[in-house]
């Protein structure tokens, strides 16, 4: 009996499992996924994956189907606000492609951060909601705490802090050149407008407290929030009033000046003389004189 001799079993074959995204692929991926789960309503998940060549596909992921007009108002909602960043967006009934930095959506939000750091530059609308200290009493509750919600409501309305710390972790660059100058200036207005968020929580702190302080003096809550932001005016205008004595100096016409944060209003306002020439009285005529002529004969 002759038995042929049994082959050789081959290796049993590994498939290689899923290649891991790059690692600028994955903190893309990051930054997509907060701005789209913050669009998405409560309930609704989001995913994300990538599109070979490059590019990153986001979709509604729930159990039962989104109807397609519902879908379509969704898709479109997250392509605005990924495009809001700068990239490339394509948005349909099924899906939500998200593809590479695009220089009018840059330019876009270059014009964004600009628009808002102009915002960001009055501080009345702030000093009012402090000092209202967002409708709470102070007691009901500590003044550190009153003053912690009063910054955490705030920042709520103000917007850009939540928009910002989306990105945070993420190194933006690109291999074009005209990009890359696009990018490095949305990173400093970002940086400008992520400082001039800091001063508005700061003053936020800083008034809320001293309604506390002063109702905690006389226990008249209304006469605390008038004198509190009656004396927080000086500074919250003193920029007003060093561009108007600038401009009075024929040396300085027609030169900008640039965003003043809130130390800076704070010892402008505490300077008396800002620059303007103020009339000398007549009285005091001579003795400028007489002391004129003793520095030249000096």
């Amino acid at each position: 009996m002759s038995i042929e001799p049994r082959a050789r079993v081959a290796p049993e074959r590994v498939l290689p499992g899923p290649v891991p995204p790059a690692p600028e692929t994955a903190a893309q991926q990051r930054v997509v996924q907060r701005i789209c789960t913050r669009v998405a309503p409560d309930g609704v998940d989001v995913g994300i994956g990538e599109v070979p060549p490059g590019g990153l596909q986001v979709w509604i992921d729930t159990p039962v189907p989104v109807e397609a007009p519902e879908s379509w108002v969704l898709y479109h909602r997250m392509a605005r606000e990924v495009a809001l960043v700068g990239w490339h967006c394509e948005a349909d009934a099924d899906r939500l492609l998200v593809l590479g930095w695009s220089a009018a959506c840059l330019h876009n939000r270059v014009r964004l951060l600009q628009s808002g750091l102009r915002r960001l530059s009055d501080f009345e609308h702030t000093a009012q909601r402090a000092v209202q200290l967002d409708g709470r009493s102070p007691d009901d509750q500590p003044a550190a705490e009153v003053a912690t919600e009063v910054c955490a409501s705030i920042e709520r309305r103000l917007r850009w802090p939540e928009r910002l710390a989306e990105l945070d972790g993420f190194d933006r660059g690109s291999g074009l050149p005209h990009l890359q100058l696009l990018l490095a200036q949305v990173v400093g207005l970002e940086s400008k407008v992520a400082g001039a968020c800091e001063e508005h929580l700061i003053m936020a702190r800083v008034l809320a407290r001293a309604v506390c302080e002063q109702y905690a003096r006389h226990r008249d809550l209304r006469r605390a929030q008038r004198d509190v932001l009656a004396e927080s005016r000086r500074w919250v205008h003193a920029s007003s009033m060093i561009r108007g004595s600038a401009a009075a100096r024929p040396s300085s016409a027609g030169v900008g000046r640039p965003h003043m944060g809130l130390a800076e209003r704070r010892i402008a306002a505490s300077v008396i003389n800002h620059g303007v020439p103020r009339a000398t009285p007549a009285a005091a005529t001579p003795r400028a004189e007489h002391l004129g002529h003793e520095e030249g004969a000096r």
